[in-house]
């Protein structure tokens, strides 16, 4: 039936083929939060932080122990969310920067690389996106590279790494519509951001949807509520007082977002995921990725080890802890393979469908080895080892015995070291050069610089 639906949709009425979808396909929500420490929700024992609704996901679903990023910093994890892919593979090493490599190179997801939105969209599926992009667009005005060019039907957001969350005459021309400024925002942005997503779910509630939803919070500005500053008014230093209100009042949209599901009755038609972009940033946020080593930008636990949890009532059983490793990448395939999709080899998609590992199908790990690469920078996690190369100095840890990073076996173990160097630079070699960023302008290479 399902494979007579794909096939003959667009030869039907648009309100017949809504309802066929809407009873063979679920929903997808995908919640991103920026920049949060791993030890500052409640389900990862904060007793600071009230996370009731981030806390429900895991409860309901799935609490993945070993849940990694594929960056330790803000794009490199967003492309390869959207396009299941090593983000290595497309030149997005780091972060949007007014610098490339050839003045051919692309700063931002390259246009040949289809998002999870341009895939599910033949498969009839409402796209939204509400928050931030930062995967080009915004140096040189590229609509080709904004969100609704990229598969996304409805997108209400930033392209830009951050916006301040109080900005009611919109006076940093951050805020967009499609692809165009607008004239204000009223709200907190972290309100604006899950009232933009309610409004979504509550008018596609008759077909499948993707809803797509970066929240800013809780990167840099440091800018909460005055109501969630007095509540957590105790709390101190100011900094660490300012991230516990950011992360509540993410918590409040979270909640307002999985209300909308249950008030329209899609729980049990709906995966949602949570997770963050990368590790917390503590001097500059006041975020804690205690006891994990290491903070954003950085290629130890505490740079890519984050909170990162999901559930779809009815369909993954609740409770479970999931230890194997997995990466933000998966996401793509278990997404197009639950709207009923096949992944085409030509895809060269790198993400594992997470599906089968969920249902008690299949209990082997998903991935042989864990990959990270930025510029000189890398890791490698393999059954249970993890090599480090970072500004110059190497790192080997034994993470089932030191979770932590605590002990250096680099030079105990160089066997060992050599071993997972020479399975990396396998890997690497299907990769390419970073197209764009900042480290290209102190390479000593030739680059463009593009106008800011």
């Amino acid at each position: 039936m399902k494979l007579y639906v794909l096939t003959l949709f667009a030869t039907l009425p648009l309100s017949l083929t809504s309802a066929l979808f809407a009873r063979e396909q679920p929903n997808f929500v995908v919640i991103v939060a920026d920049d949060l420490g791993f030890a500052d929700v409640g389900y990862h024992g904060s007793e600071e932080i009230p996370t009731p609704n981030i806390d429900s996901i895991a409860a309901q679903g799935v609490h993945f122990l070993h849940g990694y990023s594929n960056g330790a910093i803000c794009t490199p994890t967003r492309a390869a969310l959207l396009t299941g892919r090593y983000q290595n593979r497309l030149g997005c090493d780091t972060t949007i920067a007014p610098y490339k490599r050839a003045a051919g190179s692309t700063i931002g997801l390259p246009t040949d690389a289809p998002t999870i939105a341009e895939r599910l969209k033949p498969l009839g599926y409402a796209t939204g996106m509400f928050g931030k992009w930062h995967l080009g667009g915004e140096l040189e005005e590229n609509r080709t590279l904004m969100p609704p060019s990229r598969g996304f039907d409805e997108f209400y957001g930033i392209l830009e790494g951050a916006a301040l969350y109080f900005d009611a005459n919109n006076k940093e021309r951050k805020y967009r519509r499609e692809y165009l400024p607008i004239d204000g925002e009223h709200d907190y942005y972290s309100d604006a951001i899950g009232r933009e997503a309610v409004s979504f779910i509550k008018r596609h509630k008759d077909q499948p949807f993707l809803c797509y939803v970066p929240f800013t919070a809780p990167h840099a500005p440091r800018q909460a509520k005055q109501e969630h500053l007095d509540k957590f008014s105790h709390i101190e230093p100011l900094k660490r007082r300012e991230l516990v209100a950011m992360v509540y009042s993410l918590d409040e949209n979270v909640g307002r977002i999985l209300d909308a599901l249950k008030q329209e009755g899609l729980e049990e038609d709906t995966l949602v995921i949570f997770f963050s972009d990368n590790g917390g940033k503590p001097n500059d946020n006041g975020s804690i990725n205690t006891p994990l080593r290491g903070e954003k930008t950085q290629l130890f636990e505490g740079g890519i080890r984050v909170p990162f949890c999901l559930r779809w009532p009815g369909t993954i059983p609740a409770e479970q802890i999931y230890a194997s490793p997995i990466l933000s990448m998966d996401l793509f395939p278990t997404l197009y393979q639950a709207a009923g999709g096949t992944i085409q080899p030509d895809w060269q998609i790198d993400g594992v469908n997470l599906m089968p590992y969920l249902l008690g199908k299949k209990t082997s790990a998903p991935h042989e080895a864990l990959y990270w690469r930025e510029f000189t920078n890398f890791a490698i996690q393999h059954q249970g080892w993890k090599l480090i190369r970072q500004h110059n100095r190497s790192y080997l840890f034994y993470l089932t015995e030191d979770p932590n990073e605590t002990h250096n076996l680099f030079q105990q173990h160089p066997e060992t070291a050599e071993a997972l160097k020479c399975m990396w630079q396998q890997w690497d070699a299907e990769n390419i050069p970073p197209n764009y960023g900042w480290p290209l302008k102190q390479s000593g290479i030739h680059v463009e610089s593009v106008p800011r």
